[in-house]
């Protein structure tokens, strides 16, 4: 719960900047779908590192290990999918 709380101010401004960098700012179900994919990549992936043992860090580490994780994969899913968009524009 604390990562969703970390990644939710965060979330929220990538998919804005996201869509205030799409063409013509126009919104398709594939970017809905893109959405979906990294939300699921990225509970799976707060899930995995919640099954680590970070005994030695403290019981803070899982948090960030986690957060930091998460950031990097919006950032990367939703750079992925706008360099698509304005790909599939030019061709």
């Amino acid at each position: 719960m604390v990562t969703v709380l970390l990644l939710l101010p965060v979330f929220a401004i990538l998919v804005w900047l996201y869509w205030y960098l799409l063409p013509a700012r126009r919104w398709l179900p594939a970017d809905s779908l893109v959405m979906l994919v990294l939300v699921i990549g990225v509970a799976v992936f707060i899930r995995w590192v919640e099954w680590m043992d970070f005994d030695a860090g403290g019981p803070l580490w899982p948090y960030v290990v986690s957060a930091a994780g998460a950031y990097g994969i919006l950032i990367f899913g939703l750079g992925v999918a706008l360099a698509w968009r304005w790909y599939r524009v030019k061709s």
